[in-house]
């Protein structure tokens, strides 16, 4: 197994599971880090939530989300 990538961050979980959905539309499986962080606390948590992408499919993913970023600016 290879190593994973940091591949996008947000501190809005909404906006990295778009980009999770984005990449599975087209093929690439992904890990949100920090997805249940506020599930274990009281008090929300100021936590970025992390999609990361195996090495391999890194760049294609890059891609994908440099194109998202591009349409919604």
């Amino acid at each position: 197994m290879g190593e994973f990538i940091r591949i996008y961050q947000s501190n809005i979980l909404f906006q990295v599971e778009i980009m999770k959905g984005k990449l599975a539309a087209n093929g690439i499986e992904s890990y949100v880090k920090n997805e249940f962080v506020n599930n274990l606390s009281v008090m929300p948590v100021n936590q970025d939530y992390i999609l990361y992408v195996a090495e391999e499919n890194a760049v294609e993913a890059e891609r994908i989300i440099s194109e998202t970023d591009d349409i919604e600016s």
